[in-house]
């Protein structure tokens, strides 16, 4: 049986990562300027030994994440050639890695293999776990540290020190990618009290070594940077949640998080229907209720909440692993009292997983990143619009982006994708960029060319007087000819006036 549980293992692996290439190669990657920024630096890692010590910008003013994924992700864009796609393979295979501690962790709880295997198969079709795969952002390893992170900590709790320090390890990692995870590194001692785990002094010491090692770029960028007291304030922010003359009710604050928490079992396990989702988190829920480690996994992202309400999209990230495991502990239970509701529930599960996936994953990573329809697909065949539509003749090109005045995802785009295959890029008449990444990489004019373009980014937090304002600006300089749509991204085809 030992044997046969390693193959199938590897095999879900396998599968886990084939079934999530198609979506990649069909551009169904979600790409805007938060990738094209992170692509920029990581090959200036890669091509110019231009070591970063900061990761990329928090949501929070002041704070930064670790440069752990730029140094990740470096070389794939390197051996790529700039190509995104090659990033997402590669971050797909570490999603798919999940699946091994995701199994050994079923069978030591349920005491078998056959669960674990269901449970693998259960993450190989998760309409969540295949949107984070190839979702090239910072959050996105992640999910692997943090399974691991689980599977270690229980690995502690029977009693093996080495599963605090790896525990420990994996914390570090995962705030390296997601700043506001280092709570994983606080849940740690909380963890040992509440199951009462002997540790001695000395593995006390190293594990906080272990987490100093860490999180040490954090410290050296705020030397480095001289922005210790802007970190601090930053940090301090996370938990003010509001002015302190208009905080929302606690009523509010607890309904947000009961709603993350079906969000969870919604997007994993019947994504096509909510109210059926927060049905089923209920029942796992009670299912569970004696499990003191299954209980504290799946609640283990509570701190966020009570400091700051945090409301991201990704605030669940990671917590699959509990989540495949309470559905497991549920089946068992169910099965007890009548094994048709058990197939019945498993092939909702199925059915509905498999609708999602070939329904909305075409789109990219809709349910992590605003706005949907900047992705490969509709950016590629938007470049490849302008090259035909300029017959291989110079061409010219503004944008209206979000953040505003920003043309980072388009420089890279065109100085990628549209060099490589056209032999030539356009030049760029909007705003000025200097200082801005990708600066330099499109000649800045200030009249447009007899052939020009005017790129309009999806509006979706784009204040709409400015939206207006700047459509007016740019039919003060052309006049156009013919609008094309890929989703909410549109394409003018413009004369100067």
């Amino acid at each position: 049986m030992e044997m046969m549980f390693k193959l199938l293992l590897g095999l879900f692996i396998i599968a886990s990562f084939i079934l999530r290439i198609p979506f990649i190669f069909s551009g169904s990657v979600s790409f805007h300027y938060d990738m094209a920024r992170d692509a920029f630096v990581a090959k200036q890692i890669w091509q110019n030994n231009d070591l970063k010590i900061q990761g990329p910008p928090a949501s929070t003013v002041g704070l930064y994440h670790g440069p752990l994924y730029y140094y990740l992700i470096s070389p794939f864009y390197g051996l790529g050639s700039g190509d995104p796609r090659v990033v997402a393979v590669f971050l797909s295979l570490l999603n798919s890695l999940v699946i091994i501690p995701l199994m050994l962790l079923t069978r030591d709880l349920l005491g078998n293999s056959k669960w674990a295997i269901l449970a693998g198969f259960l993450y190989v079709i998760s309409f969540e776990a295949i949107q984070y795969a190839s979702w090239i952002s910072n959050p996105a390893p992640a999910v692997l540290t943090i399974a691991l992170y689980f599977y270690f900590l229980r690995v502690w709790q029977k009693g093996n020190i080495w599963g605090l320090y790896l525990t420990t390890f994996m914390a570090a990692l995962s705030a390296q990618f997601q700043f506001f995870l280092i709570y994983l590194l606080v849940l740690i001692p909380v963890f040992g009290v509440i199951f009462k785990i002997k540790t001695n002094k000395s593995a006390i010491f190293i594990s906080i070594v272990i987490g100093f090692l860490g999180l040490g770029s954090f410290l050296i960028s705020a030397i480095k940077f001289n922005s210790l007291f802007q970190t601090a304030i930053g940090f301090l922010s996370i938990s003010a949640g509001s002015q302190i003359d208009f905080r929302p009710q606690f009523s509010e604050l607890l309904i947000n998080y009961i709603n993350k928490v079906v969000e969870l079992f919604t997007y994993n396990f019947i994504p096509i229907n909510v109210f059926l989702g927060g049905i089923l988190t209920f029942l796992v829920i009670f299912s569970i209720k004696k499990n003191g480690y299954l209980l504290f996994c799946l609640f283990s992202n509570l701190l966020i909440f009570i400091f700051g309400g945090h409301t991201n999209t990704y605030a669940n990230v990671g917590l699959i692993v509990p989540a495949i495991l309470g559905l497991l502990f549920l089946f068992k239970d169910l099965i007890k009292f009548n094994k048709a509701i058990v197939v019945l529930v498993f092939i909702l599960i199925v059915s509905s997983n498999l609708y999602a996936i070939l329904k909305y994953s075409p789109a990219g990573q809709i349910i992590l990143v605003i706005p949907n329809d900047m992705n490969l697909k509709n950016e590629l065949s938007l470049i490849d619009k302008t090259y035909e539509l300029a017959n291989r003749q110079p061409f010219s090109i503004n944008s209206l982006t979000l953040p505003l005045w920003t043309n980072t995802t388009w420089a890279y785009l065109y100085s990628w994708y549209g060099k490589n295959k056209y032999g030539y890029i356009p030049s760029f008449y909007g705003h000025n960029q200097i200082g801005l990444l990708g600066d330099g990489l499109l000649a800045q004019i200030d009249i447009p060319l007899p052939k020009t373009f005017f790129v309009m980014e999806p509006h979706v937090g784009i204040p709409e007087d400015r939206f207006n304002w700047e459509i007016g600006a740019e039919n003060s300089k052309t006049s156009l000819i013919e609008e094309f749509s890929y989703g909410q991204l549109r394409l003018q085809f413009r004369k100067p006036i």
